[in-house]
């Protein structure tokens, strides 16, 4: 898929499901957890054992995108892309794996926290620029903030998206939104299969809302 298109796609969907588990196996549960409730983005950090092994099996396997995370070198990206990553994302100002990815047109998503670190990536060419940790950077305030000097930017956010505060992210006009790793081990833990399905397909219906709303607005 070209990545233009993969962005229109993401857009659409708006929510990212990121994985970081202590094992392949757990890895590959719980991003079939995610897309039982419909979601159709996931991301495999690096951190996860044998993560490019995991990136094939879904993308073998699944009709999921799935795409790199904790990506923090061209070596790694280079690998990611060649186990199908469809997207990699950078937790950091990784400027260099922009022109690594898209060579392969793949998108490219550095991390950003400060108005400095957004327009240097924008300059780069990144796809999206991902503000981690959004909580701490001001959440969904701080993007409607960055929309004035950087009306073109667009951007992925992490770290802190909540039922309560999902339906803003979405009408600031944020194209990715992740569900971080931590809530969604837990999640999977504490309440299972079932009850991870049930909680997560409550985030799909407040996008769809909003979405709808910014429709009718």
């Amino acid at each position: 898929m070209d990545r233009r298109e993969l962005l229109g796609e993401l857009h659409g969907n708006r929510l990212v499901a990121v994985i970081r588990s202590k094992t392949p196996e757990l890895a590959l549960e719980t991003a079939q957890a995610a897309a039982n409730a419909g979601l159709k983005f996931v991301e495999i950090t690096y951190s996860v054992p044998g993560a490019v092994e995991v990136i094939k099996n879904l993308t073998q396997g699944t009709d999921l995108h799935v795409g790199a995370g904790t990506v923090l070198s061209k070596q790694q990206a280079d690998e990611a892309i060649k186990g199908g990553a469809q997207f990699v994302v950078a937790p950091s100002l990784e400027l260099e794996l922009i022109p690594l990815c898209h060579e392969a047109n793949v998108a490219c998503f550095p991390g950003a926290a400060t108005p400095t670190e957004i327009l240097a990536a924008m300059r780069a060419g990144a796809d999206l620029v991902k503000i981690f940790p959004a909580d701490l950077a001001g959440g969904p305030y701080f993007i409607r903030q960055m929309q004035g000097p950087f009306p073109e930017a667009r951007f992925m956010v992490s770290g802190g998206v909540s039922l309560a505060n999902i339906q803003e992210y979405v009408q600031v006009g944020t194209t990715g939104i992740c569900l971080g790793s931590a809530y969604l081990g837990t999640l999977l833990a504490e309440k299972g299969h079932a009850g991870f399905v049930k909680e997560i397909t409550e985030f799909r219906k407040l996008v769809i809302e909003a979405q709808n709303f910014g429709k009718i607005g």
